[in-house]
């Protein structure tokens, strides 16, 4: 297992609290939308051995809603993987 970082959009309020809204994923590498942010905390991906900001999401996938954790490393933001991508 291990990470992939990905490029995300986001929507910073005024007081400084990001939200993602879009992520870079899928198969063609298109743009995904975050449907949801059900959940956000500082905690430890066991997967891919890091620490940092865990979002529980929805995001719709070829019309298919999936939860993923998005993961916000120092600003440099991933998912967990399968493979054993860094």
């Amino acid at each position: 297992m291990g990470k992939k970082y990905i490029p995300v959009l986001l929507y910073i309020d005024d007081n400084g609290k990001k939200t993602p809204k879009y992520i870079k994923a899928g198969l063609e590498g298109e743009w995904v939308k975050v449907k949801k942010t059900k959940d956000s905390r500082r905690m430890a991906s066991l997967i891919a051995g890091a620490v940092g900001i865990r979002y529980d999401c929805v995001v719709d996938v070829y019309g298919e809603h999936r939860e993923i954790y998005l993961f916000d490393e120092n600003d440099k933001w991933f998912v967990e993987t399968e493979d054993y991508e860094t």
